[in-house]
């Protein structure tokens, strides 16, 4: 049974009252004690409607405000839609107290989510969730089912307040990540709603239609904003940002990057450690820092200009995209110790990684000849994604035709295969007829997390089929862990190859 105060409790964020002003059924002290933290927390309201097409009505939208938590858990089996992102006030436009009015950005009190809408059920709500998980911020809080789709919600673990100054900023920025959210999954999902209201109004969570609540899902809204910004620069464009105190662990406020910062004789020559090496550390500490790639450019394109012999523009512009290619971390420290005593001023300076550890740039793998182990895997497990499905989760064929499928040596597969800990294998027979079975975590946690029956069924047959394999035990544990951390009430299959529970 879905606890409903739960999830208005976690998506609400105390934006309304817990109790209704008048007519409360509440303890009297329980009342008085929701009126004290009145002066803690501002409080809003939302707006609810009873059905779908009360949202366009050619007299607005027809429905009610609500004030207080107590009053939605009475009423929210009769709703249809609800604005989750507080507003600070509404009122009625007609005197027959039927249409609400003042449900605008502009008087949003605070976000509290970010809602997709998805206009299909071509894919089931497993999916949605992987698919969040692996291509988007992570799982959703909450996913809800609609008569023609799902919606399925990011709640902040804190949530944004709205302020007019410097012309809604928090709010573009919102904006801009809830745009990002919806196109990363629009690129794997079906019936996405790219163009639907970012906090308007949505599907109201009730006991019927609830097929996912994760409490632990929830999301810090600072790295939500560097995550968009990653994915503005696969866009070739800008974000706004919010002016923010810097974090003392910013690689970019440290004391090394502001002294090679102030450098400008530094010059490039053979065998010496130049101004390509430096605008390349400075464009590094940028983007672990979480720097957008049109800022660090700003940035090393005035740098240069300083510079007593520049190089040119096209050049900065190459560093840049290099390092924000995502194949390294961080800045290397002894590159940065290198720089500093070439072209600092001399004094002795500590090198503070924020990154706890520090990586070497490597090549992009058409520029190698061996590409590397975690590149293989990934294509492996984009293999198993194609070639699986929740209803047949172990692709099986022989290891030869497997390796051609996926494009990769027997050797290197068998290699992937020993190491990973995110793929399982069992293989059946001997000889050329032997059979090799794939499948990996993310596909049998879908299985793990569907409501129906017949899936879990077919998850608990496949861990005791791969638990048979001693290989897959390191596996099987991260499988457990995942499933314990995310399927809600007692269903979890332990993996000793003995006990497994379902319900």
């Amino acid at each position: 049974m879905v606890n409903m105060s739960n999830i208005f409790d976690l998506v609400l964020h105390e934006g309304i009252n817990t109790y209704k002003t008048k007519n409360s059924k509440a303890a009297f002290p329980k009342v008085v004690k929701d009126k004290k933290n009145f002066q803690k927390h501002k409080k809003g309201a939302i707006c609810v409607t009873r059905a779908k097409e009360d949202l366009a009505t050619p007299f607005g939208v027809k429905g009610y405000v609500i004030t207080s938590k107590e009053t939605l858990l009475e009423d929210c089996l009769e709703l249809s839609h609800w604005n989750p992102n507080v507003l600070n006030y509404l009122r009625y436009s007609d005197k027959t107290r039927r249409f609400v009015k003042g449900h605008e950005e502009s008087n949003l009190q605070q976000i509290n989510t970010f809602v997709v809408d998805i206009d299909t059920k071509k894919q089931s709500y497993t999916e949605i969730l992987t698919a969040a998980l692996d291509h988007s911020i992570g799982i959703p809080t909450l996913v809800l089912e609609s008569p023609k789709g799902f919606q399925a919600y990011f709640v902040l673990e804190k949530p944004l307040f709205i302020s007019n100054q410097n012309d809604f900023r928090g709010l573009k920025v919102a904006k801009r990540i809830s745009e990002n959210i919806k196109r990363s999954l629009a690129g794997v999902l079906q019936g996405v709603d790219i163009s639907c209201n970012d906090f308007g109004f949505f599907r109201i969570p009730n006991e019927d239609n609830v097929r996912w609540f994760s409490e632990e899902m929830v999301y810090d809204f600072g790295s939500l904003i560097a995550w968009s910004k990653r994915q503005d620069d696969d866009r070739g464009r800008g974000l706004f940002v919010l002016p923010s105190q810097k974090e003392a662990l910013d690689p970019t406020q440290s004391e090394w990057f502001q002294e090679l910062l102030a450098t400008r004789h530094v010059k490039g020559g053979e065998g010496q450690i130049g101004r390509d090496n430096l605008m390349f550390t400075l464009a590094l500490a940028c983007y672990s820092a979480g720097k957008g790639q049109d800022e660090t450019l700003d940035l090393l394109d005035e740098y240069n200009s300083s510079l007593a012999v520049p190089i040119r523009h096209s050049e900065v512009r190459k560093i840049v995209k290099s390092a924000y290619k995502g194949r390294f971390k961080g800045a290397h420290k002894e590159y940065i110790q290198q720089l500093l005593e070439a072209w600092g001023t001399g004094k002795e300076i500590a090198i503070h990684n924020p990154m706890g550890g520090w990586y070497k740039h490597k090549k992009d793998r058409e520029d190698r000849v061996r590409s590397h182990y975690s590149e293989w895997e990934e294509d492996v497990l984009a293999f198993i994604e194609k070639a699986a499905s929740i209803d047949q989760p172990i692709k099986w064929s022989t290891q030869t035709a497997l390796c051609e499928e996926i494009g990769i040596p027997r050797s290197t597969f068998n290699e992937v295969i020993r190491k990973s800990k995110h793929i399982l294998v069992k293989r059946k027979g001997k000889g050329r007829a032997a059979q090799t079975g794939l499948t990996s975590i993310a596909m049998l946690l879908q299985c793990a997390l569907s409501c129906q029956q017949q899936h879990r069924t077919v998850y608990i047959e496949a861990i005791r089929l791969f638990a048979t394999e001693p290989a897959n035990q390191l596996v099987l544990r991260e499988l457990d862990y995942q499933v314990e951390r995310h399927v809600a009430g007692p269903y979890a299959a332990t993996i000793n190859g003995k006990n497994f529970n379902s319900s």
